[in-house]
Order: structure tokens, then C-alpha cells, then sequence
């Protein structure tokens, strides 16, 4: 009744009450919910007929507007009168309270709520049979259908309360929408990083990995800004899908500096190189970094999740190495199979790193990147919901705008993004670190950088902005982000050259793979202490011989007899290396003598043909395989 006095001025309430049915009819909220509340009866229909409309809008009237008039009478009335005492108890119910129910409420109704409403979701037979080894006997046990009659009384909101918990459960919930309508473009954006929901090639190994994809759109106008993609989430990816946001020139036309950026509490987002309020990127940069005020609400961000699935669920579904939760199993599995199956081949090629990508289904790294720009630019000219509508041009019909069009319709109207001034533009997206001058010097990720024009800046901090790809020189900014200088490399200790950042990184990896090499080549040898049999031509005992090199490598590749071992006397003149590396070095002295043609005496022959076939010599010469 308060809907159809509401209604706009001159419109009849014949005319108000048919649109009202109408919008109840096809489950419009929040007018669907409010006539279930109101026309609340037994059946299951919960529509409303503008002539039931007009009698309760008269009996209102008639009444001086009292409620009353509109309440039921006899059984429906005793009955709604029930349900709404069940619906306030429950809404005030707390698990393990069972003592205080009202009258009309069963009494094992709160031994069914503690075990029906658990995380867990247990079905409504589950929770009546752990509901019976606790439920005192003198409550009688309830059937299925009692308890299933008494859920569908429940409202949902109070029914899944428990089994569902913080976003899952609030995604019940009513909620606020944010109108970002009446801002200015770039006022606010919403930064996220998202898994890639398809294989694609490695940018080295060339093997089928999920890359992150990190997007940034514009609340007011939609737009998707910026994008990057990377290995895993981290704070290069964030930056770099910034620094594109920010970019605008030829072949980007759109673009320009945020006021603010909503961002989660991923481990990019909170890098200090990005999150840092004197050197991170965003502070720098003269943007606001706002960060949710509950860990784990999704729907504080919904703009961004939302674009996540107009966008990069979308693509991902155009290629057949799509692996959401919507695909396929066996399809999947299938896909899995022959990424592995051509993954092994070309390993077993010894290809691995040389090849862009390793199967034929994947996209490799240079066409995902192109693939990126232009599914953006498929989302950016596409009509978005929450954009105004508009009369098609080509089409005369009407349609929402897209992003493109909202964001030339306010440049059209005076509108002017900002802009990076150029000056500051080769430093601002290096990544910032304080540093502190000695003597014209400071140290940087173990390089020593130098500059005269520093002398007056002697045991003061400052500001260095640096490449990761390149460590020759670094950008030396004071306090204030005024530039100072530029520092070159001039001394280091721990390396020849200046080493980047990149570098150190790959240095760091291959010192560990050099570790684990050593530590399993130790193991292998612990479990390994046999000697081996080889079988001998009479042509090798004789007591000087030139053998030829094919007929040693068929020697030295013969395989070792398996079972019991012998171990073969050495004759004197020879003295085999007790330690298993001088054993390796010797072998390799006597294998450049064969090569030469040089003749070996019988101990030293029958050293290199059985040494071959140990362990040590395999595990040195996969360790040297690797180093080389």
C-alpha cells in the first residue's frame, strides 16, 4: 500500500496496480519478496492480481490506512501468527541454546538447527540421525516430512546461516549498490589479479602452465584500463598492469592516472615496492591505495570480480585447454593427457627450452599476449549493462553503451584525463629503494654504484629507482622525488660485472639445483658401493695394445652384468684413485689418450672400460651435463 501512495504524480491507481502485479509476476525484487510476504497462504503460487490489489487498496482506505484491516482472519491468521513467532525465534537462535522455545515452536526444532545448520551441509537425514544420538528420549523423534515443512517455513537467511560462512554467506544477503555514475572517469578503479582459466605456453620452457592476468577498470565509465600478465600473482604484474593503464599514446589511445585504486590483500597488491607510502608505485604515482576493510569480501570489489568473467573466463573458454569448473571432465583429462604425453617427448628430445611451445593446443607466450589486447579491446566495444542507454546508430534500436563510448562521451563533455609528465617518466614505474650515501657511494642488491655529483648528500638517505633487467646504472632521487643524478656501477665484490636483478635470481636458482645435484649424486653413491663386472676380449689382456676408438666406445657402453658382483683384481703399474672425483678426473686423462690414439697399459684399459659402467661415472656425467 505504501508502494502504490508512492506512485508518480497523475498516474491512476488502476495503472499503478497492474504495473505492480506485473513486476511481482515476473519475480522483479525486491516487489516479489515483499508480495510473499504479504499474500502469505497455503499453495505455493505468491502472485497478486491488480483486482486483489484494488480490494486491499480499499479496505486501506476505508480503514484511515490502519493495518488491521489487511490482517487475516481465522485459520490463516493463527497459522501466519505461528510461522511468525517460529521465523523471530530462529532469527535469535544460537547454537547449543535449547532451553526457552516458544509454545507454538516443537521442542526438537533446536536439537535439528544444531545439527542441520554446520559447514559441513549435512542433508536433512543426516542431521535427523545425529540429531538422535544427542536428543533426550523423552522429546519425541521428528519424520522427514515435519522436518522438511519446517525448513520451507524458514527464510533462507536464517535457515543456511552456519552452513554458510563469510562471502558464501553473504552472498545471501541484501546489499548496497555503489553508483559511481555521477564521478568523473578515473576517479576510483579496481585493480585484481586472476588465474588464467586455460594452458598456455611457458615464455622459457615453453611448457603448458595458468598464467596470472592482473586487470584494472574504471568504476564510472567501465572500462578496462590497463592489463598485464606474469608467471603467478606478485608485484610486477600489479605494476606493470598499471604502468599500462597510465600509458597513452598511438597505439594505446585510452588510459590516464587514478585518483584512487581499490585493491585486495593479495601479495601483490601489499608489496611494499607497490604499497610503500614514500617509495611504492602508487604513492609515487599521486594514487590512493585502498585495501578492503573485511579480509575475504569479494562483494566490496564486485566490479572487478564481475569483469573477471565478462573477460578472461570468457577467453579462456575459447581455447581447448580451458580447465574452469564448467568444463568437461573427460574432455579435461583428455587435454591434460596430451599436454603431458607431447610434454615428454620433446624433453626426451632434449628440446625442452628450445621450442615456443610444446603441443600444438597451446597458445604460445607471444599469441596470449596479442590474444590479451585483443580480447580487451572485445570487452571495451562491447554494451555494458551498467552503462546508460543509448539509440544504435546503425540499428536504430536501444542499447547500453559500451566502455569505449561512456568514456568518449565524457572526454566529449569537457573531461580530460591526467597525464604523466615525461620528464619523470623513465624512473616513475622502476621499482624505489632507500638507499643511504657514503662517500659518493651506495650499495644496491650487492652492487656498488657511484656518482661525484653525490659528495653533498655524504650519510643522508635518498631514493633509488632502478631496471631489474639492467644493473648498469640507477636513478638517485632525495626525499622529495626531485632527481639527483645517475649512478653507474663501479665496484663489486661479488661478481666481475654488475648483476642484475634478473640475474641474481637465475644465479640463485642454479646454485640451488647445483645443491640438490651434489646431495642426490652422495646418495645415489651411498646406496651404490658395488663394484662392477665387465667382460674382457682376449685382446684387451694383452700387455700393451692400440685399440681403435669405435671399438672402445663399444667397450665402455657395454652394459654391467646385474646379480652377484666380482670384483676384478688390478694389475700393478696402475694405482686406481681411492676418492670417486680423482676417479673421474683420472678417466677423463685416459679418455683423451684414446681419442689421441695413444696406447694404455692393461690396468689402465681395464680402469677405463669398467669405470664407465659405474655409478660415479654416470652421476658425474650428468652433473657436468647439467653445469655445462
Amino acid at each position: 500500500m505504501r508502494l502504490i501512495e508512492q506512485r508518480p504524480a497523475g498516474q491512476s491507481i488502476k495503472k499503478t496496480n497492474k504495473q505492480l502485479a506485473q513486476k511481482i509476476a515476473a519475480g522483479e525484487q525486491p516487489y516479489a519478496q515483499m508480495a510473499a510476504a504479504a499474500n502469505d497462504r497455503k499453495g505455493t503460487s505468491r502472485a497478486l492480481a491488480p483486482r486483489t490489489l484494488m480490494r486491499w487498496w480499499s479496505a486501506w482506505g476505508l480503514s484511515g490506512k490502519k493495518a488491521e484491516a489487511l490482517a487475516p482472519s481465522g485459520a490463516d491468521a493463527k497459522r501466519v501468527s505461528r510461522e511468525a513467532v517460529l521465523i523471530a525465534w530462529v532469527k535469535e537462535h544460537k547454537p547449543g541454546q535449547r532451553g526457552l522455545v516458544p509454545a507454538s515452536v516443537p521442542a526438537w526444532v533446536p536439537w535439528f538447527l544444531d545439527a542441520y545448520r554446520r559447514p559441513q551441509k549435512p542433508a536433512i537425514t543426516d542431521a535427523l540421525r545425529d540429531m538422535r544420538r544427542e536428543m533426550p528420549s523423552s522429546i519425541e523423534m521428528p519424520s522427514y516430512d515435519q522436518a522438511s515443512r519446517i525448513c520451507e517455513k524458514i527464510p533462507q537467511v536464517y535457515l543456511q546461516k552456519g552452513r554458510m560462512t563469510g562471502a558464501e554467506y553473504k552472498s545471501i544477503l541484501g546489499f548496497n549498490r555503489r553508483d559511481f555514475s555521477e564521478m568523473d572517469p578515473f576517479t576510483v578503479g579496481q585493480i585484481d589479479g586472476h588465474s588464467f582459466k586455460a594452458y598456455v605456453a611457458h615464455p622459457t620452457t615453453g611448457a603448458h602452465f595458468h598464467p596470472e592476468v592482473c586487470g584494472i577498470i574504471c568504476m564510472t565509465t567501465k572500462i578496462l584500463a590497463g592489463w598485464s600478465a606474469g608467471l603467478a600473482e606478485s608485484s610486477r604484474t600489479v605494476g606493470d598492469a598499471y604502468r599500462h593503464a597510465c600509458t597513452i599514446n598511438e597505439q594505446k589511445p585510452w588510459g590516464g592516472v587514478f585518483a584512487s585504486i581499490e585493491a585486495d590483500l593479495g601479495a601483490g597488491n601489499k608489496a611494499r615496492v607497490n604499497s610503500d607510502e614514500l617509495t611504492g608505485l602508487f604513492a609515487r604515482i599521486g594514487t590512493q591505495l585502498l585495501y578492503p576493510e573485511v579480509a575475504g569480501n569479494p562483494q566490496g570489489h564486485g566490479g572487478i570480480e564481475r569483469s573477471n568473467q565478462s573477460i578472461w573466463i570468457r577467453a579462456a573458454k575459447e581455447l581447448p585447454t580451458y580447465t574452469g569448473k564448467d568444463m568437461d571432465r573427460s574432455a579435461r583429462k583428455r587435454i591434460y593427457t596430451r599436454l603431458e604425453r607431447d610434454l615428454k617427448a620433446v624433453e626426451n628430445e632434449d628440446r625442452l627450452g628450445a621450442v615456443e611451445k610444446t603441443s600444438k593446443l597451446l597458445f604460445s607466450w607471444n599469441d596470449f599476449i596479442a590474444a590479451l589486447e585483443q580480447w580487451a579491446i572485445e570487452y571495451n566495444n562491447t554494451p555494458h549493462s551498467a552503462l546508460p542507454k543509448i539509440t544504435d546508430e546503425t540499428t536504430g534500436r536501444r542499447r547500453h553503451m559500451t566502455p569505449f563510448e561512456a568514456l568518449a562521451d565524457r572526454i566529449a563533455k569537457g573531461w580530460q584525463p591526467v597525464k604523466i609528465d615525461k620528464d619523470i617518466l623513465p624512473h616513475l614505474f622502476m621499482p624505489h629503494e632507500r638507499i643511504t650515501v657514503r662517500r659518493c657511494e651506495f650499495n644496491l642488491h650487492g652492487n656498488r654504484y657511484h656518482s661525484y655529483e653525490l659528495h653533498q648528500h655524504h650519510d643522508q638517505q635518498m631514493i633509488a629507482a632502478y631496471d631489474v633487467h639492467n644493473a648498469e646504472s640507477v636513478y638517485v632521487l632525495d626525499m622529495d622525488e626531485r632527481m639527483v643524478c645517475v649512478a653507474k656501477w663501479n665496484g663489486n665484490k661479488l661478481a666481475g660485472r654488475p648483476v642484475s636483478e634478473v640475474e641474481q635470481y637465475t644465479m640463485q636458482r642454479s646454485n640451488r639445483q647445483k645443491k640438490l645435484l651434489t646431495r642426490k649424486l652422495d646418495l645415489r653413491e651411498a646406496e651404490t658401493r658395488q663394484a662392477v663386472v665387465v667382460e674382457h676380449s682376449e685382446a684387451l689382456q694383452a700387455k700393451r695394445l692400440i685399440v681403435e676408438p669405435e671399438a672402445i666406445e663399444e667397450a665402455v657402453t657395454t652394459e654391467p652384468i646385474r646379480g652377484n658382483v666380482i670384483r676384478l683384481p688390478i694389475p700393478e703399474g696402475f694405482k686406481v684413485p681411492e676418492d670417486r672425483r680423482e676417479r673421474w678426473i683420472v678417466w677423463n686423462q685416459l679418455h683423451e689418450r684414446v681419442v689421441e690414439m695413444e696406447e694404455l697399459t692393461d690396468a689402465e684399459m681395464q680402469f677405463y672400460a669398467s669405470f664407465r659402467n659405474s655409478p660415479t661415472w654416470k652421476s658425474f656425467a650428468l652433473l657436468q651435463q647439467v653445469m655445462q
